[in-house]
């Protein structure tokens, strides 16, 4: 019951304020009902109507007018606001989660959950919310009914509870061909984010670009059927509820008069109630599948949530880092695995023995698939270490720590992600941003203009040096660059070796870089060479 949870947490009074209003509209529907009936038994006796009880009936409209749209804004009013905390509420823990547990959920099932499946929620729940209403409007019209006749009100409430307990029963049964929509609507997602990162390569190759579509194809054709399945039954469903609702009437027209005195003096009365509660019911069970919908999408966040809160780390900081100016930083003994879903590891960084003094340049060498770009995040405490320990001054990182140790650090990673605003940056001057550009030499290509770069839009290389601008601007004590003169011309490659990390160095900053350019391999104080997830050999700055 995920959706009754989403809306009843939170403060209470808004809840009982929608519940109350909604119950008057309930109320001023009956009295409606009960007010039709009443002028059709005087037109039926050729009785002469008055003023009065047309006042009456207009009030009693225009009052459930007022009290219906009022409840249906404020239940819109609640749900969104719900909704809205709980963007917030996944989001802030997704901020705060440990690396990998966000690389092992993908980026297919985050945005599925996250953003599919709360957009849909804030479409259709202004629905369910009227559906809602309708059942309040059931209820009082099933009170109507009581009050004039006991007999038939057991017979129509019976029956009614029936059908919706059947309906409700058959309903439960697609829960789990609704999740696997939800799984291959991820994987459609995961799919279809091939056709734009690797655009380049698709395009390059023919073969490749027609074996992804009919992939992507196969994929599609899969869900669509599940998706055509899960509505056929849907279709099934809802003829049994519409039958059962023709079936009720007809049992209260045609069998009940058959065993009851007197009851023929208010049949009319009775059958115009239970056919009026043909509009509520149809749209209760109409809305079912919206309502399923909803709530296995507000399980999925809630399991997302779950998977979040087992790795949730503290709130990052924004203040200066207690580590900052810090002498050493020592690696004792550091691991870290990767593991795949069943738990068996598949790759093992460490252990790693490593001490950094502040200010020294250390270089980073390996082949592919060595272990660097692990070491790395591992070293800034991107990956939690399954083994040993680090210490800053003699001071031991733990989970308490770790927030505040991450802050010694910028980093230009090989996968890195270039945001468009300088975040967390709010008071910087933007002429030392447009300096900085201009010595990056991207001036008649990108412009710093109300707290934001003109475009991100760019080549890899122009990319880095944009990133590498961010960088310098965060003015951290530490600065890891992964392959960072990779993409660079020969220009760019000499100043990143021969300026750039020197002037670091004058600083006193430490800069941990991952390279292959052995012709630099001078510009460093130590070269650490790893293997396989291990270090292998270290060795002076000398080529």
């Amino acid at each position: 019951m995920h959706v009754l949870r989403l809306v009843s947490t939170g403060t209470t009074s808004g809840f009982r304020h929608l519940l109350v209003v909604t119950c008057l509209a309930g109320l001023a529907n009956a009295a409606l009902l009960g007010m039709i009936n009443q002028a059709a038994e005087r037109a039926a006796l050729a009785s002469p109507f008055d003023g009065e009880a047309l006042l009456i009936y207009i009030c009693l409209f225009g009052f459930f007018f007022l009290a219906d749209r009022a409840s249906l804004r404020e239940a819109n009013q609640l749900v969104q606001h719900r909704l809205e905390a709980l963007r917030l509420r996944v989001v802030g823990k997704l901020r705060r989660v440990d690396l990998r547990t966000l690389e092992n959920l993908g980026q297919g099932e985050i945005f599925a959950t996250v953003a599919q499946e709360i957009n849909h929620l804030s479409q259709s729940l202004p629905l369910l919310v009227s559906a809602a209403q309708s059942l309040f409007l059931l209820a009082f019209c099933l009170l109507y009914i009581a009050t004039l006749s006991l007999i038939a009100f057991l017979v129509v409430t019976g029956f009614t509870a029936l059908g919706l307990a059947l309906f409700w029963l058959r309903r439960r049964k697609l829960d789990h061909e609704l999740m696997r929509v939800h799984g291959q609507e991820a994987e459609m997602l995961d799919t279809l984010a091939h056709f734009t990162k690797g655009f380049q390569e698709i395009r390059l190759n023919g073969d490749k670009n027609d074996a992804l579509f009919r992939r992507f194809t196969q994929v599609v054709d899969d869900l669509q059927n599940r998706v055509v399945g899960v509505g056929g039954k849907w279709v099934v469903l809802l003829q049994f509820g519409n039958a059962f609702l023709y079936a009720l009437v007809g049992a209260v027209i045609f069998i009940l008069p058959l065993f009851f005195q007197g009851y023929t003096d208010v049949i009319y009365k009775i059958t115009a109630a239970a056919i009026f509660c043909v509009g509520p019911v149809t749209a209760i069970t109409a809305a079912a599948p919206l309502y399923t919908k909803a709530d296995m999408g507000l399980g999925h966040v809630a399991r997302l949530e779950q998977r979040l809160n087992l790795k949730r780390g503290p709130m990052p900081v924004v203040t200066k880092s207690r580590f900052a100016g810090f002498s050493t930083i020592a690696c004792r003994d550091l691991g870290f695995s990767y593991r795949d879903e069943a738990g068996e590891t598949t790759f093992t960084s460490g252990p790693l023995d490593l001490t950094l003094t502040r200010g020294e340049t250390v270089f980073v060498v390996g082949g592919n698939g060595s272990g660097k770009s692990t070491a790395m995040k591992l070293l800034c405490g991107l990956y939690t270490p399954d083994t040993g320990t680090i210490e800053v001054d003699g001071t031991v990182i733990g989970d308490s720590e770790r927030q505040d140790y991450r802050e010694l650090f910028a980093a230009v990673f090989a996968d890195f992600h270039l945001f468009d605003r300088l975040y967390g940056l709010d008071d910087i001057d933007p002429d030392r941003v447009q300096a900085l550009i201009t010595r990056m030499e991207l001036t008649d290509k990108v412009s710093f203009v109300q707290g934001r770069f003109s475009t991100t839009i760019l080549s890899t290389g122009q990319r880095k040096r944009l990133a590498m601008i961010v960088a310098l601007l965060q003015d951290r004590d530490i600065y890891l660059f992964d392959e960072w003169a990779a993409d660079q011309d020969a220009h760019f490659r000499e100043l990143f070796y021969t300026v750039l990390l020197p002037e670091l160095k004058q600083r006193g900053k430490t800069v941990l870089a991952v390279t292959h350019d052995d012709r630099f391999w001078h510009c460093c104080d130590r070269r650490l060479s790893m293997d396989l997830g291990v270090l292998t050999a270290e060795t002076g700055g000398t080529a």
